[in-house]
This record gives structure tokens, sequence and C-alpha cells, in this order.
């Protein structure tokens, strides 16, 4: 079983790092986390498969309730768990901290899931992919990673 508690950290730190890009006008994350969830998803499911060896699914949904009707947002699936590191980029979500169980709250009201596969997307297969946001948050991660005693599992 996956734990908790690590993939908040994991998930904060990654969100610490894309968020350092956030007034950088050339970055994709140019104003973070607005207009960032499919990026930022790929970055942290890339920093997941690679340094911690966990497997997830990258999901984007669309028809909240919530949301204007061309929104769709994106996220990350771990076992039973969410991890959403750009859910505050809308108002009233009720959320409090980055990662969520599975078919629960303001992700399960989602009516459409338009994609879901593998969370890791290499970067040849992604023309202009987000080299500075992963870079960004995996020197955070890497500064303050979890100690080998604190185990994902």
């Amino acid at each position: 079983m996956i734990n908790r508690e690590a993939l908040e950290r994991i998930a904060a730190l990654c969100r610490f790092g894309l968020l350092s890009l956030a007034e950088k006008n050339s970055s994709m994350f140019h104003k973070f986390p607005r207009g960032a969830c499919g990026p930022a998803s790929e970055v942290l499911g890339r920093i997941l498969k690679e340094e911690f060896q966990i497997e997830g699914m990258y999901v984007c949904a669309s028809d909240h309730s919530q949301l204007n009707q061309e929104q769709s947002h994106a996220w990350v699936e771990v076992g039973e768990f969410i991890i959403d590191i750009t859910h505050d980029q809308f108002q009233g979500t009720g959320l409090s901290g980055w990662v969520f169980k599975r078919g629960t709250g303001w992700h399960a009201q989602f009516s459409e899931i338009d994609l879901r596969r593998n969370v890791f997307c290499t970067p040849e297969n992604w023309p202009f992919y987000p080299h500075d946001g992963y870079h960004a948050a995996l020197e955070k991660g890497r500064l303050q990673r979890p100690s080998a005693t604190q185990s994902l599992n």
C-alpha cells in the first residue's frame, strides 16, 4: 500500500519547484498553478516514476458542475489516491493538501473522463516538454528527499 504522507511530501516538493517558475514569462508554468494542470501532472508523474519507482495514471476530465463547460482538469492517480498539485487554481473545491482519496469529493464530480493513460510520458513523445518545470521540481525533491526510513509503501 502506498504511504499517503510520503506522496503528500513528494507532491509538495514538486509543487514548490514549479512555483519557482510562476514569475518566469518564458515558462509554461508562468502564473502557476493557473492553466498548468496537464504539464504539472506530467512532471509529477515523471518524478514519481524515475525517482521513486511509483507507477500512476494521468487523468484528464471534464464536465464538472463548478467549472465552465469548456474547462477540463488533469491530475495523477496512484493506487487509491489522487495527487493534484493545481486544484487551487479553482475556487470552492473544498480541498486542502495535494493528495486525496479516489472517488470522493471535488474530483468525483467530473462526469467525463477524457483521457486516462500511463502517467509517464517521455520527453521524446512531447515536442514542447516542460524541461524547466521538470528540473525545478526535481531539484527541490533531491534537496529534501524523504529518508530511506520514511518508506513510500
